[in-house]
């Protein structure tokens, strides 16, 4: 006789058998693909160099003792008189005094909130927007790695919270606030051991604290100095023995100048005069410069040399950097490659969700990749009723052709067009 517990284990069984099957039957018909939605896709075809910067600049001096910190960033532009750095005693007095320097600003920031004591709330919405302008300016400093840039902000995003609070009557002024960081600072200078020494920067132009050693040798004027086997030479040591007691250096204008030698197969369609674009390291800082010169070495290399006139940090830290130079910007719709399929005709194209139903749509590439493609975004047809000088006879988007945001099918099996998918 069969125990109840052997009918209801049975039972259970049973039912997940039905379910396994009931499932297997449900997903065979079901998606057995993988789908991507078509976007927009920006390409740039570029080639990549070493290049080597021709500027023309003379070295800052300064033989005393000490810690030195710089007082402006490179390629800030600077006076005869301008203080470049300072030299401390030690580390510490160093700290201490940016320390003061801070105090002092957040001094000055809660001062000119104060001024607003009295008065109405008519500001209030100008305030507010400096809050969120101030916030906005912080945030793309850090996303930029700017960390300076997003400190310095702080003290607009401070200034304009403690004007919002006095024209909400939430604050009567910072009399206690201001006297803690004016003791604190007073405290701090106590614990400065010695004198300061400023350095001057002696003369106009735009100052780097990086040296190298080239300069005065590789002026923006020594385009014939600037041979293969130079250019060559300076990108694989681009630092050398530097003068003792040089501490930075003035570059004395806007205007630069690189020299590189790039592959000619790769220069089609550029000669001396043209405007082209250079992107520079990493960060792919973009530059509008001429090429001076482009000079065969017979051996299927050029030397070239471009020039700008548009000064950045980006370009005055070093003597050599790494380039791209923009042969061409496109775009249009990207595609996995192992999308593309072929129709009946021969015509090339991707499958794509339309309703329940797979669609065949034809692609129109312009650039290949390696794992994938770039179709053009929109293809036109001739209208119908449009007569052949009609100025307007291709305005119909042809919808044979794959558009923005379709759902491509990547991979799958069993693939034809008008497939039933659910």
């Amino acid at each position: 006789m069969k125990s109840p517990w052997t009918t209801v284990v049975v039972a259970i069984l049973s039912l997940f058998v039905l379910l396994v099957a009931v499932g297997q039957i449900f997903f065979a018909h079901g998606k057995n693909y993988s789908t991507e939605v078509a976007y927009w896709y920006d390409h740039e075809v570029d080639v990549p160099f070493d290049g080597v910067y021709m500027r023309d600049e003379s070295l800052v001096y300064n033989t005393g003792t000490g810690v030195l910190s710089f007082e402006c960033s490179d390629g800030t532009k600077v006076g005869k008189s301008s203080v470049i750095a300072r030299r401390y005693k030690s580390e510490g007095d160093s700290v201490y005094l940016r320390e003061i320097e801070t105090l002092k600003k957040q001094v000055e920031v809660l001062d000119s909130a104060e001024r607003l004591l009295g008065t109405d709330s008519s500001q209030l919405e100008a305030i507010s927007v400096q809050i969120n302008e101030s916030h906005s300016d912080i945030i793309y400093a850090i996303l930029d790695g700017n960390y300076t840039e997003a400190n310095e902000k702080q003290n607009s995003l401070l200034e304009a919270m403690c004007k919002r609070e006095i024209t909400l009557k939430k604050s009567q002024g910072y009399a206690d606030k201001k006297l803690a960081l004016n003791q604190e600072a007073d405290r701090l200078q106590s614990l400065i051991s010695g004198a300061v020494q400023e350095v001057s920067a002696g003369g106009a132009g735009y100052f780097v604290s990086n040296v190298d050693g080239y300069e005065g040798e590789i002026g923006y004027s020594d385009i014939a100095k600037m041979t293969e086997e130079k250019i060559n030479e300076i990108v694989a040591a681009p630092k050398k023995n530097t003068e003792k007691g040089a501490v930075g250096k003035l570059i004395s204008d806007y205007h630069w100048r690189v020299a590189a030698v790039i592959d000619e197969e790769n220069l089609d369609g550029i000669s001396e005069g043209s405007m082209v674009e250079l992107r520079v390291g990493s960060e792919g800082h973009q530059f509008e410069v001429e090429v001076i010169t482009k000079e065969s070495d017979g051996n299927g290399k050029a030397v070239c040399v471009f020039e700008c006139d548009r000064l950045d940090s980006a370009v005055t830290t070093g003597r050599t950097a790494r380039f791209k130079l923009v042969i061409d910007t496109f775009g249009g719709l990207r595609v996995p490659r192992k999308a593309l399929r072929y129709n009946e005709d021969g015509e090339r194209g991707v499958f794509v969700e339309q309703g329940r139903n797979l669609v065949f749509k034809k692609v129109d590439v312009v650039y290949w990749a390696d794992d994938y493609v770039i179709c053009k975004q929109n293809v036109f047809k001739k209208r119908g009723d449009a007569s052949s000088e009609d100025a307007d006879e291709y305005e119909e988007i042809d919808d044979d052709y794959l558009k923005l945001y379709d759902i491509i099918v990547t991979e799958g099996k069993d693939l034809y067009d008008g497939k039933f998918v659910g």
